[in-house]
Order: C-alpha cells, then sequence, then structure tokens
C-alpha cells in the first residue's frame, strides 16, 4: 500500500512539476513584449518631457529677443498653450505608464504566488518520500520564481526612480530593529549553505531614513552576499561616526569577491562582470544601482570595496537623528542570527484560529498548506460567505484570531470594504488582527493599506518565514 502510495505521489508531483514548468516557458515568452511595452511608455515620457523643454528654451529666448513687442506677447500665449498641452499629454503618460506597471505586477505575481508556493510544497513532499531528482526539479522552480519576482521589483524601481516617482518619507529609524526583521527573512537561506550568519549591533542613535526602503536596501545587500559565499560568514555589523554624525551599516562576506575591473562600473544599471552566460554571472545587476540610488534619495551614501577571491563589504551611510556625544562607545551588543531569530512556531503561533479570504483556489490552497500547522484554517471566497463564517461564529461565541485577506475580491465587497464592514458589524474585530495579502506591491500600497485599517501588509507572491514574522509581530501586538 505504502509503495501505491509513493507512485500516485510520484506522479502527482511530476505533473504539477511539468504544469510549472509550461508556465514558466510561457511566462518567458511574453515578458519580453510586456517589457518592450514598458520601455515604449517609457520613451514616449521622455520625448514629452525633452519636447517641453524645447518649448521652454523657445519661450525664453522669444522673451528676450522681443520684449514688449505685440507679436512677442502672441508667440509666447502661443507657446504657453503648447507647452500646457504637452505637460498635460505627459502626465496622462506618466499615469498611463503606472497603472500598466501596476497591472503587470499583478499579473505576474498571482501565478508567481502558486508557482513558489507549490514548488515549496513540493520540496517538503519529495523529501519526504527521499526521492533526490524530484526535489531537485522542485528547488528549481522554486528559485526560477523568486529569480523572475527580483527582476520584476527591479524593473519597477528603476523605472520609478528614472521618472522620480520613487516616494520616500524620511523619519527616525531604529536600525538594529531593521537589521533584525532583514536576518530574519536570509537565516534560513545561510543555514542551508552552511554559511555563519552573524549581526554585531553597536549602541547607535537612530538613522534618518524610510524604514521600508532602508529594509529592501539591506535585504537586497545581504542576499547578493548569501548569494555568492560558498563557505565561511557574512556579516552584519554597525556602528557611528561621531564627526560626520552619521550612521554605518556595514555587510561583509568571505565570498567570491568581485573583479577590480568591474568594481568601477559597479553602480550602472545593466553593467555585467562578464558578458557571457555563467551561471555564477546571471542576473541584471540592478540591486546595488537601485540601491545606491535610494540611498542617496535619504541624503546618505553607499560604498563597496572587493578583493577576488577574498570577499567584499558593503557600506551604507545614513545621518543620525541627533548629534551625540563624543564619548567613544566600546560595549557590543552582539547575537547571532542562529536558531533565536529563526521566525519559529514560538508559543504565540500555535492553536491558532486562522481565517484566509482568497478567491483564487491556488493562492488559497497554497495558504491553506502553508498555515496548517499553526492551528485551525477556515477559508472563504467572497465577502458574503466570509459575513455568513463570521456570524455563524458569533452565534457560537466563538471568534478568529487572525484574518488574512486578499485585497482584489469579487464584488461587492473588495478586501478594505470587507473589512472595515466586519469591524463595524462586530466591534470585537477591532482587537483581531487583518492582515492583507496581494499581488499589488507598487510604491504607496502598502500605506494605502494600513490607513484604510489593516494591520499589516505582504505582497505576493508570500513567503512562509515573512508570514510567520508578520502574524506573530501582530499578535504580539494585539
Amino acid at each position: 500500500m505504502s509503495s501505491l502510495a509513493t507512485i500516485i505521489t510520484l506522479i502527482l508531483s511530476t505533473s504539477l512539476l511539468v504544469g510549472a514548468l509550461v508556465f514558466l516557458f510561457l511566462l518567458k515568452k511574453n515578458g519580453q513584449k510586456l517589457l518592450n511595452q514598458l520601455t515604449d511608455k517609457e520613451a514616449d515620457v521622455q520625448r514629452l518631457i525633452k519636447e517641453r523643454d524645447t518649448l521652454q528654451n523657445q519661450l525664453m529666448i522669444s522673451e528676450k529677443r522681443d520684449e514688449g513687442v505685440n507679436e512677442t506677447e502672441k508667440i509666447k500665449t502661443g507657446i504657453e498653450l503648447t507647452l500646457k498641452k504637452a505637460l498635460k499629454r505627459a502626465e496622462e503618460e506618466n499615469f498611463q505608464k503606472n497603472t500598466f506597471l501596476s497591472n503587470l505586477s499583478s499579473e505576474i505575481r498571482t501565478p508567481l504566488n502558486n508557482i513558489i508556493g507549490f514548488s515549496s510544497l513540493l520540496e517538503t513532499e519529495t523529501s519526504l518520500i527521499e526521492n533526490k531528482e524530484l526535489f531537485e526539479y522542485a528547488r528549481g522552480i522554486s528559485e526560477s520564481g523568486d529569480r523572475l519576482i527580483n527582476l520584476l521589483n527591479n524593473i519597477i524601481d528603476i523605472s520609478r526612480i528614472e521618472s522620480h516617482d520613487m516616494d520616500i518619507t524620511i523619519k527616525p529609524c531604529a536600525v538594529s530593529t531593521i537589521i533584525s526583521s532583514v536576518a530574519q527573512l536570509y537565516v534560513f537561506k545561510a543555514n542551508d549553505q552552511k554559511i555563519k550568519f552573524n549581526i554585531i549591533n553597536k549602541d547607535i542613535p537612530d538613522a534618518l531614513a524610510d524604514d521600508k526602503v532602508l529594509t529592501k536596501i539591506l535585504g537586497g545587500i545581504v542576499d547578493n552576499a548569501i548569494k555568492y559565499t560558498e563557505k565561511g560568514f557574512v556579516n552584519i555589523s554597525t556602528g557611528f561616526e561621531h564627526k560626520t554624525n552619521e550612521i554605518t551599516i556595514r555587510v561583509k562576506d568571505s565570498g567570491c569577491g568581485i573583479d577590480p575591473t568591474y568594481l568601477k562600473e559597479i553602480f550602472n544599471a545593466f553593467r555585467r562582470e562578464s558578458p557571457g552566460y555563467s551561471a555564477e554571472l546571471q542576473g541584471t545587476r540592478l540591486g546595488l544601482p537601485i540601491a545606491k540610488r535610494l540611498v542617496e534619495m535619504m541624503d546618505g551614501a553607499i560604498e563597496i570595496e572587493s578583493k577576488k577571491g577574498e570577499g567584499t563589504t558593503v557600506t551604507v551611510f545614513l545621518k543620525a537623528e541627533a548629534k551625540h556625544d563624543e564619548q567613544v562607545i566600546e560595549e557590543l551588543e552582539e547575537s547571532s542570527a542562529g536558531e533565536e531569530t529563526l521566525p519559529r512556531k514560538t508559543k504565540i503561533l500555535q492553536d491558532l484560529n486562522i481565517f484566509i479570504v482568497e478567491d483564487d483556489m491556488m493562492n488559497s490552497m497554497v495558504l491553506v498548506q502553508m498555515t496548517k500547522g499553526l492551528g485551525k484554517v477556515t477559508t472563504a471566497v467572497n465577502g458574503e460567505a466570509t459575513l455568513k463564517i463570521i456570524s455563524d461564529q458569533e452565534l457560537k461565541g466563538e471568534r478568529f484570531d487572525i484574518m488574512l485577506f486578499d485585497i482584489n475580491l469579487p464584488p461587492p465587497y473588495d478586501g478594505v470594504k470587507l473589512m472595515q464592514k466586519i469591524r463595524k458589524l462586530y466591534p470585537i474585530y477591532q482587537q483581531i488582527p487583518f492582515i492583507a495579502q496581494t499581488a499589488y506591491a507598487m510604491s504607496g500600497d502598502r500605506e494605502k493599506l494600513l490607513e484604510s485599517g489593516f494591520d499589516d501588509y505582504i505582497a505576493k507572491p508570500i513567503n512562509k518565514n515573512e508570514l510567520y514574522t508578520i502574524m506573530k509581530n501582530q499578535l504580539e501586538i494585539h
């Protein structure tokens, strides 16, 4: 009987793997078309900006040459009218580009969530039946999905930066807290590669930065450090430069290092260390150029030192919140990002009553598989079913501990309206954490969802460790 179960599992696993591979092929095939559309829209915006600048120059020349002449007034009026039209077209093109990027993000993230989620589940199942070949296939699909989502994020980020459409909110940030959250996401990857992953924090003031942007920057730097380190260590350390009133965050690895000729071009977008197709050098190389631009937008700086075959050190400099005493801080609060930093199932993540609202069947299945080990999981596909389930629970004197709501639900309720309706009808749910999970992950989306009443937000494709961390944090808060 066990042999039959193994055969059935192998058949199902193989079928899912083949289906995922086919989808990845189709996604790659259509990806260039989507990127071309994005490039065309960006070119239109740049063309209109140049047209605007040309008209402004003509206006200035005309004013200097024929000041006080009626003919000049007519020219000026005509140019101003043309300029207004050009600006309006530029604004419309920019709006269309942002809409396109938002839809592109959603359309790719939703199926990628399924691919990454199921491939992760297949890794677990194939490891249990000890099928090494299928396990490697599943891991390959998962890694391919991760690379696609990173590419999507980088393309969107570089486009927004180039069009000056990236929102940055600078405020005092606890650097140690941000580093800990980044470590929770990457400690598993470091452990899998048998790399020593250490955090060395000094007692430093808060940095003036955008906490979400800084988390993204450090995440990308740490991901690169682990990716290109086969053995040895990755260390994250902090410091405070009294003379310049700057916070320093240093990520040092003992990896493969960077060729000195390429090091000069490391912050130039789309430049590669080698024009070849070596697996070691795959990628668009957008991570560090994006990081540099984002750090500079926060009035900071980034430096990199590397020696081929010995390792790389990336240092981020940020302004401190306030000038501190010139006293030398010697005590280090050393903590290893080992087992104690893992987002494991602590007591707070046990015996939960979890409610998942998701209209996409595959996404719902992934979320159920991710959370079923934490307690009882209930699902619904729309607002009406959700309200009925909650009403039935209330009649029994029961309620849910945590709510995971998709935002793009069928009418008449989207995720925001449904959450607000529940909290209005059942005030007790004001004390229950609501987490938004959505394929829309553009700049400002998180802030809009938090302002609408959600307690936290996670973007698709959903990372299990990140989900556990968010759930744990929200349950502790509430």
